[in-house]
């Protein structure tokens, strides 16, 4: 039975994240702010700005048909394939890579919906030919089309961005309930594309050396912060790295300042919120008949809770630094929009349970 209900469970939870990264955006950016010149809720405004544009992705997700999203695939192909193209050719150079157009003032990063789009894509592919799990030839035109868009991302470069990309891929051939003999292939593409990537671009090369040799600094400061938070942390807004000792702590390193300010206790509470909202996802995909449906819970569930882990296993020195932000809290952008919009398309499909 179809119920016009979006899963108030998940919708609280998300709303909860939003409110605690404003929280902690301020917290940890408003010294970094004075030294600048700015007022002191100048990142703070910029983050709300931001969500607001993200906000208006989140109900585009919520109330468009997904069917309609569906009839879009190929189009949206054409357009993101196009848009990553420009990216290379004219985008703004900006941390050593291309990663958006500068249009005036604002920047389009398309980057980061190229996951939804390979969702998408994926479950309407194995959905219309549900044969083509089962066979390698069947696999590999299955992917060709995500991984030229990979591909591109990759030689902005954002490797990472790729990487959970790649992975968000092969959740979907999993999911289809494609055999391990039969992802071989693919895996081993994207071996050789990483190994390409480390060989050609000097800067991932020195992160994973750097990583294996030596902790890198933001790392080691990192983890700095997450120790001297002991169980109930130093208090919101009385954290030090703050102090412009770790670079990007409202963004790229926003988990260890909540372990700084608020202790095991406060990352355990951020636990639970992404171990709810994964788990609510496992649900909706559960109890939805529409394999279409089921499929693109899947995949937008998996890369949300993969980003959450990829974000805290670099804050804790389990990965090297990649710049992923820690999905609904870090401050606003790009990522932002895109994870607001997979929890509409998320919570849209709930009410088909």
């Amino acid at each position: 039975m179809v119920s016009s209900r979006i899963d108030h469970i998940l919708f609280i939870t998300i709303i909860i994240l939003l409110v605690l990264g404003s929280i902690f955006v301020f917290s940890s950016s408003y010294y970094q702010a004075l030294q600048q010149g700015e007022n002191t809720l100048y990142y703070l405004i910029g983050h709300i700005k931001r969500l607001l544009v993200a906000v208006v992705f989140f109900f585009a997700g919520l109330l468009i048909p997904v069917e309609k999203y569906r009839k879009l695939i190929l189009p949206g192909f054409l357009f993101i394939l196009l848009v990553l193209i420009f990216t290379l050719v004219i985008g703004k150079m900006q941390y050593g890579a291309k990663r958006s157009i500068l249009i005036s003032s604002f920047g389009i990063q398309i980057s980061e919906f190229v996951r939804i789009w390979i969702v998408l894509f994926l479950a309407n592919f194995f959905t219309n030919h549900p044969d083509t799990a089962r066979t390698r030839s069947g696999i590999l035109v299955a992917t060709a089309l995500p991984l030229s868009l990979i591909i591109l991302v990759a030689v902005q470069p954002s490797i990472s961005v790729a990487i959970i990309t790649f992975l968000t891929m092969i959740s979907m051939i999993i999911y289809s309930d494609a055999k391990l003999k039969v992802l071989t292939p693919v895996i081993l593409i994207g071996v050789a594309l990483f190994a390409i990537a480390v060989l050609t671009f000097p800067h991932v090369r020195h992160r994973i050396f750097s990583f294996i040799s030596n902790p890198a600094y933001q790392v080691q400061q990192s983890l700095i912060a997450i120790g001297s938070g002991g169980i109930l942390g130093r208090g919101i807004g009385a954290g030090i790295q703050k102090f412009l000792f770790l670079p990007r702590i409202h963004n790229d390193f926003i988990f260890a300042h909540i372990a700084e300010e608020t202790g095991f206790i406060g990352t355990l509470i951020i636990f639970i919120l992404y171990w709810e909202i994964f788990l609510r996802g496992l649900s909706i995909a559960q109890m939805v008949y529409d394999e279409f449906a089921r499929l693109v819970v899947m995949g937008l569930n998996t890369t949300i809770f993969v980003i959450f882990l990829v974000h805290v296993g670099v804050s804790i020195g389990l990965l090297p630094p990649t710049g992923i932000p820690l999905p609904f809290v870090s401050y606003g952008g790009w990522s932002l929009c895109a994870n607001l919009f997979s929890m509409g398309l998320i919570l849209q499909i709930s009410k088909m349970v």
